[in-house]
């Protein structure tokens, strides 16, 4: 069961240990994140992105989940100059709290978001997938272990 602390401090600690980037929360819920220096202006997703969000929406029903476009970061690598720096959609961030991990390994679950998006790998040139997914037992003892500090 996820806490009940306030909304803010849970979205603020997610948020501190991740990238700016398109924030779900529960219900699909949306708002664009601010860095921790000033807010980020809004940004649309492009068709990759926004697939992702979809199916990893449905599938995994998360109570957080967090997308963060990281391409600009890997245009300059030989396989991305090769294809003049990709789709600007080849390299995501992509962190997920949800109940469907209960049970499973990190490998296992990687293997789950991975599968999940064959399509976008295979079709709509998506490179590489940084993943962080957690139960939300795991997510409260990593806010836990946060405050404590």
């Amino acid at each position: 069961m996820l806490s009940t602390r306030p909304p803010s401090l849970l979205k603020r600690l997610w948020l501190s240990t991740l990238r700016p980037a398109t924030v779900s929360m529960s219900a699909g819920t949306q708002a664009q994140s601010a860095s921790t220096a000033a807010k980020s202006a809004i940004r649309i997703p492009g068709p990759v992105e926004t697939s992702m969000q979809q199916k990893l929406m449905e599938a995994f029903k998360p109570q957080l989940i967090r997308i963060s476009n990281d391409s600009s970061k890997h245009s300059h690598h030989a396989p991305m100059k090769a294809i003049g720096g990709g789709s600007g959609e080849t390299h995501f961030a992509v962190a997920i709290v949800s109940s469907e991990f209960a049970g499973k390994t990190q490998i296992a679950r990687h293997r789950l978001v991975n599968s999940l998006l064959k399509d976008e790998f295979d079709n709509m040139g998506l490179h590489a997938l940084s993943l962080r997914l957690k139960t939300p037992e795991e997510w409260e003892g990593e806010i836990a272990k946060a405050q404590a500090q």
